[in-house]
């Protein structure tokens, strides 16, 4: 599945993202601007153009990610997971039971507002994605403890936090981050569980996706935006 990342607070962009053919977009609640109403309104965009739209909380916090999937979300991605707890509990607040203990409100926008058939609605809401990410040394150091736990679709390595945990910030292809990276995929296999990762270049893409990744993030919808931009004026300017 490839995807990029959403800070803009216009649902046309997401639209028309969409609209390219990719297979999911990442609603950005952690640094991003988007709040409750809009996101709504993002997420509809995104199912008007069938991609799968991914909303990532602020943090681990059951409201944050009930309210997420409420809105009708296809999944959530939770950062800063560390430890086991950390995954256990991320579990529980996406999932109805008897996987978890979501809050129930089935008058909501995942529910077609009640609409829907309540056995059907959990059944569905429960089959969501749960992507958890891995971005520090705590969270690496609790790896086995973490990739053991079932009830979670995707762990998601965040490359730029990671360097920064190792004193190298930004620096996402430097060896060590390399190295962890190659640790982390070999313990996931080995545990069955699926790989997501975010890059901002092409040629990572088609390396991670070349490696068994599942979910690939590429940048930034606004990045790239000005990238384009600049790409267009130096080429008129020194064609």
């Amino acid at each position: 599945m490839i995807g990029i990342f959403s800070k803009t607070t216009d649902s046309n962009i997401i639209e028309a993202a969409g609209l390219s053919g990719l297979d999911f977009i990442i609603l950005d609640q952690e640094h991003g601007l988007v709040d409750r109403e809009r996101l709504h309104n993002h997420i509809r965009a995104s199912h008007q153009s069938n991609m799968k739209a991914i909303v990532r909380v602020a943090e681990l916090n059951h409201n944050l990610i009930g309210s997420a999937l409420d809105a009708g979300a296809d999944g959530v991605q939770i950062p800063n997971i560390s430890t086991a707890e950390d995954a256990k509990n991320a579990i529980e607040d996406a999932r109805f039971y008897p996987m978890g203990k979501r809050g129930v409100c089935r008058f909501v926008k995942a529910a077609s507002f009640g609409e829907k058939n309540k056995i059907e609605y959990f059944n569905d809401e429960n089959k969501k994605f749960l992507i958890l990410q891995i971005e520090g040394q705590e969270g690496i150091k609790n790896i086995d403890e973490i990739l053991r736990i079932d009830g979670y679709d995707i762990l998601f390595i965040g490359p730029y936090d990671l360097s920064q945990s190792l004193g190298i910030p930004g620096q996402i292809n430097h060896p060590k981050i390399i190295e962890q990276i190659k640790i982390i995929r070999k313990k996931a296999l080995e545990n069955n569980k699926k790989l997501g990762t975010f890059v901002d270049d092409i040629e990572n893409a088609i390396h991670y996706k070349n490696q068994g990744f599942y979910y690939i993030a590429h940048s930034v919808d606004i990045n790239m935006f000005l990238n384009t931009c600049k790409e267009l004026k130096n080429k008129v300017e020194n064609g």
